[in-house]
């Protein structure tokens, strides 16, 4: 048997696991792809709460409410606009 013909019966026999390794390399990178958006959305959405906890706690200091009901409320809404930027996001 001459080098070449060595050389495709070994490529024949290869090939199938060649294919299924490089769609099994895909698929990982399309999940990793996808779980770091979704950090990126959860990073992003937590700066959202954390200046809405600040805004509210000031806006309650200075109004004379309780400052944890100001940190509460602040942190919700601020949890409720960074879901609707975050859920834009791509």
């Amino acid at each position: 048997m001459e080098r070449t013909q060595a050389d495709a019966v070994a490529e024949a026999i290869l090939e199938p696991h060649l294919r299924e390794q490089q769609a099994r390399h895909e698929a990982m990178q399309a999940r990793r792809a996808e779980e770091a958006l979704v950090m990126r959305r959860k990073r992003r959405a937590a700066w959202f709460v954390l200046a809405g906890w600040g805004l509210g706690l000031l806006v309650a200091w200075a109004c004379g409410f309780a400052l944890l009901q100001g940190t509460i409320w602040g942190g919700l809404s601020g949890a409720l606009i960074g879901l609707a930027v975050t859920r834009r996001m791509r």
